[in-house]
Order: C-alpha cells, then sequence, then structure tokens
C-alpha cells in the first residue's frame, strides 16, 4: 500500500468514528431533550391547575431517585424558609412538648379542640412548629385532566444516565443537588422562581420559573449565572440590598 492509500484508510476510519460518535451523542441528547421538555410540561400544568383550582399545588422533585411528582397543598398558604420535606417523629414529638409546656398554665382541654388530629395541629402550632398545617397529597389524574395516562408521578430516564444535576429554589438559601425539593405554584398565577438542570454527563438543560407571572421556560444549556434569576424581584430589577451585599 502506498502512504497516499494508508492516508486515506485512515481517514475513512477517523470519519467513521466521528459518525458512530456524532450518532450516540444524538441519540443521548434525545433523551435528555424528552426528559427536559416533559418536565417544563407538566411544571406549566402545575400553574394551570392551581388557577383552575384556586388551591396551591407544587412539583416535588427527588434528586436522589430523579423523579418527580405534582403534588395539591391544603392549609398554610405560606412557605417555610428551607423547608424539610422529610419531617422527623423526633421533631414533631418535640414540637408537642413544647406546645404543652406553653400551655402549662391553662385548662387541659385549652388545645383538645375535640378529635386528637386538631388537638395536635393546635399544639404545635403553638410550639411555633408549623409542620402540620399544610398537608400536600399527589394530584388526582380525575380531576388534573391528565390524558396522556402516566399520571403526575414521572421519572427521568436515569437509567440512560439523565439525571437532576442542581436544583434552586426561592425558599432555599442555597442550590440542591441530593434530597427531595418542592416547587410551589399560587392560585394567583405566581410561583416561586426556580432554576433546574438536568444532565446526561454531557449535556445539560435548564428548566426556569418565573415568579410573577408562573411561566416556565426551557433553555438549552447551562445559565451563566443562576443569580441572575433568582436574585432578581417581580419586575425584573435587581434587588437592591442583596447587592449591596454582594458588593461589601
Amino acid at each position: 500500500m502506498t502512504v497516499l492509500e494508508i492516508m486515506i484508510v485512515l481517514a475513512i476510519i477517523g470519519g467513521g468514528a466521528v459518525l458512530v460518535r456524532s450518532g450516540f451523542r444524538m441519540i443521548t441528547k434525545a433523551d435528555l431533550v424528552e426528559n427536559a421538555t416533559e418536565l417544563a410540561a407538566v411544571m406549566r400544568r402545575a400553574n394551570q391547575l392551581a388557577i383552575e383550582h384556586g388551591e396551591m399545588h407544587r412539583v416535588q422533585i427527588d434528586l436522589e431517585d430523579h423523579q418527580y411528582i405534582v403534588e395539591v397543598c391544603r392549609g398554610q398558604t405560606a412557605i417555610v424558609r428551607n423547608e424539610k420535606l422529610d419531617k422527623k417523629e423526633e421533631d414533631v414529638k418535640d414540637a408537642i412538648e413544647r406546645g404543652k409546656q406553653r400551655l402549662g398554665q391553662m385548662p387541659e382541654d385549652a388545645f383538645a379542640a375535640g378529635d386528637p388530629e386538631e388537638a395536635t395541629k393546635r399544639t404545635l402550632a403553638v410550639a411555633g412548629a408549623h409542620i402540620q398545617d399544610r398537608t400536600c397529597a399527589p394530584a388526582g389524574d380525575a380531576i388534573t385532566g391528565d390524558s396522556t395516562g402516566k399520571g403526575w408521578a414521572r421519572k427521568l430516564y436515569s437509567g440512560k444516565g439523565i439525571k437532576f444535576k442542581e436544583v434552586w429554589v426561592q425558599h432555599l438559601d442555597k442550590g440542591q443537588t441530593k434530597g427531595r425539593v418542592a416547587i410551589y405554584f399560587w392560585p394567583t398565577g405566581s410561583a416561586e422562581k426556580a432554576v433546574i438542570e438536568l444532565t446526561d454527563g454531557s449535556e445539560t438543560f435548564s428548566v426556569l420559573v418565573h415568579g410573577l407571572t408562573g411561566r416556565v421556560e426551557l433553555r438549552d444549556g447551562e445559565l451563566k449565572s443562576v443569580d441572575d434569576h433568582m436574585m432578581r424581584n417581580a419586575l425584573g430589577d435587581r434587588d437592591a440590598q442583596r447587592d449591596a451585599e454582594g458588593e461589601k
């Protein structure tokens, strides 16, 4: 074989390798696009459901199992700063004891309220631990109008390497990479500002939730600065106080 023939063969082999790699990446990215698009669509539907039914809804994301679900919430509508979705039984017991101690000077039936469940809620409220004021449960298909047959519990293609990379939510001080995170939507049409990153290990897609309108936006790639989205107020202006703190 001449040198020219060898060069041609090497060029063909190299070109074939590039095509195979590109084809594989296109297939993998297609799965990522599908997951990101579906997540954005479900979150838009959660916003619509909150408006249609006049009840607060949320999308709860499990960062370790790489799945999410739409839930409807009843009760307290305020969001607790850095709330924990997994309530420890010990914390509940401690809160109840604190509440009983504060009511120690009152008659024993002051917090009975007629039934044990209501008594527990009132005692917890007196303790300053509103951990049972809000009850969230999976949204029912019959009510939400899910026509896909999948229900409102969805899972990423984790077997293909697709996962949640990081999630930022307005009521949390830091981005989350593990545990569970909830993003809330209100009947007024507004929502918590949030940024959700999905990745397949190579490519990344970002889902943005805008606070004032509850609009959900899908972007190809990571944001240059998450703070540019999370630290803006409803009018789109930077929060002066946070800016001042950042300059110190």
